[in-house]
């Protein structure tokens, strides 16, 4: 026996450090169950999100159309209002799919105790919509005077979006707790952009500006509503809820539960919005804080992978943190911040190799000057580099929350908060817009920093292997053809296309040459699949 265990030890000691080869077969079925699940629902919510992307092209219509100016002062009053946005919803997002979820789990008077959640918040969604519109329309003239923009009026119209908005997310979330995902990519990525980008086409040809700007924004509040409320009652009865609403009500619950994680997206709204803020403050002219915007919504692409990969990563890696499953946690962090890199890497490329001729399609009247065009170029170069980085160590922040740290994700806002305020304070005033850029940036990779040394120091997880490098060199291989044709190209639509279609097409056959990784395949045939259903 005694031989048999120091065999066995020394087995062990030799034993491959391969991830793979320490699951046994029914974990390993359940290995690719999971990197299956990860495939399929984040393609799903990928999809949704470059859909929702096309909001993008509202910027790029109103621009157009109304100008810099137009566009800049629509980005400051919206900045201000989205973001009290965040206290109309009150957490609701989250709070309405927990609730929802522990009444279907309770067993015991299943749809009474949903009625009474999904009433309690609706109250609550109404009464945090109703002190952010009171607040607003009181304090609008005196941030108007704060910024001496004219942003004032504008500010009183589209302050009325915040019961829609709020409301609007209690439905979709209600609907998403029973696992139905595509409602919410029907409201957010396909009718709220769509009434956007056809408002701001007739705003822009009726030759208006601002305020029916906000009108228009407005109008797709409500449209979002409506449609949220059609699609929510196909699965609740709303008269239950308002019945139910005549009832006691676990505000307490709700409110204790959803009060904090409001604070924590107010947090991180400010934070997304802080660069515009504050560029509205320091600079002058206006229409450099749209030149600022139009940069900032097409390095956002780059986020949408990550976006994409949360919420199925977050409940995977949930249940595996909760039966202390942390090698297998570790191999699906790697492979999600693979996948992420690879689907980022040839978006980043793309859009620098095309960024100026993306920005001539707004014509020479807004690009008059070559300086205005180079300032657009400089700052989608920065925000590109700093937003890749966050795309890539994103799982960090789901992973941390999951595992029992979520105090972690506030602090580190806080840090990356204040950090970019400061930053923004010296360099905005001296550099201008590329300040704002590089602050940005700067506190992104200083944030990401800090994360992985956390999820190591807590979990010894790090999202490095080996395999990360076969997309890079991909990506670097790729370069070359890909710039031959952009120069080669004299009008504008091909300046864009080639280069595109090329980078696109070296990149893939330059990773398959270099071999696709399991879980890239499974990816890959998940991607296949959905390609022949549509």
């Amino acid at each position: 026996m005694a031989v048999s265990d120091s065999a066995r030890s020394d087995d062990d000691a030799l034993a491959s450090p391969d991830d793979d080869a320490l699951i046994d077969e029914q974990e390993r079925r359940q290995h690719d169950r999971d990197i299956r699940d990860l495939a399929g629902g984040a393609l799903v919510v990928l999809f949704g999100k470059m859909a929702r992307a096309s909001r993008g092209a509202f910027i790029w219509v109103i621009t157009l159309l109304c100008g810099l100016d137009v566009q800049g002062l629509y980005s400051l009053a919206w900045a201000v209002c989205s973001t009290l946005n965040k206290v109309a919803r009150f957490g609701l997002p989250r709070g309405t799919v927990y609730f929802v979820n522990q009444a279907r789990s309770s067993g015991d008077q299943v749809e009474q105790r949903q009625q009474a959640s999904l009433a309690a918040g609706g109250l609550l969604a109404l009464v945090a919509s109703g002190v952010v519109v009171c607040g607003l329309w009181w304090s609008a003239d005196a941030i108007e005077a704060f910024y001496e923009k004219p942003i004032g009026d504008a500010m009183r119209v589209m302050v009325f979006t915040a019961p829609f908005v709020a409301l609007a997310w209690v439905f979709t979330s209600a609907t998403r707790a029973l696992r139905i995902m595509r409602y919410e990519v029907y409201v957010r990525s396909v009718c709220g952009p769509a009434i956007l980008f056809a408002g701001g086409a007739l705003v822009g040809l009726a030759g208006l500006g601002l305020f029916a700007i906000a009108w228009v924004q407005l109008i797709m509040a409500a449209g979002n509503f409506l449609l949220a409320l059609v699609l929510f009652s196909r699965h609740f009865s709303i008269r239950g809820v308002l019945d139910a609403a005549k009832r006691h009500l676990p505000l307490r619950a709700v409110a204790r539960f959803s009060g904090p994680v409001m604070l924590t997206d107010l947090l991180y709204a400010v934070l997304t919005q802080l660069d515009v803020l504050m560029l509205g403050f320091f600079i002058v002219e206006i229409r450099y804080v749209g030149i600022y915007v139009i940069a900032r919504r097409l390095a956002s692409i780059v986020l949408k992978a990550p976006q994409a990969f949360d919420a199925i990563f977050s409940s995977i890696a949930s249940e595996l943190a909760a039966t202390e499953r942390i090698e297998e946690l570790g191999v699906k962090v790697l492979v999600v911040s693979r996948w992420v890199l690879t689907i980022n890497l040839p978006i980043f490329a793309s859009l620098l190799l095309v960024g100026e001729p993306i920005l001539q399609t707004l014509g020479s009247k807004e690009f008059a000057l070559a300086s205005d065009m180079q300032l657009g170029l400089h700052i989608l170069f920065i925000l590109c580099v700093g937003m890749l980085v966050q795309s890539v160590f994103a799982v960090a922040e789901p992973l941390l929350a999951m595992t029992g740290r979520p105090g972690l994700n506030l602090f580190n806002n806080v840090v990356w908060l204040l950090g970019n305020f400061g930053l923004n304070l010296y360099l905005i005033p001296q550099y201008g817009l590329i300040g704002a850029a590089v602050g940005a940036m700067m506190t992104t990779m200083l944030i990401n920093a800090l994360r992985v040394s956390q999820i190591y120091l807590f979990r010894r997880i790090l999202p490095f292997r080996s395999t990360q490098l076969k997309p890079l060199l991909a990506a670097l291989v790729a370069i070359g053809p890909a710039w031959w044709l952009r120069q080669e190209q004299e009008e504008l639509w091909l300046r864009m296309l080639m280069p595109t279609v090329s980078y696109f097409a070296t990149y893939i056959v330059t990773l398959v040459m270099l071999g696709l990784e399991e879980e890239d395949r499974m990816l890959l045939g998940r991607l296949t699949r959905q390609w022949r259903r549509a």
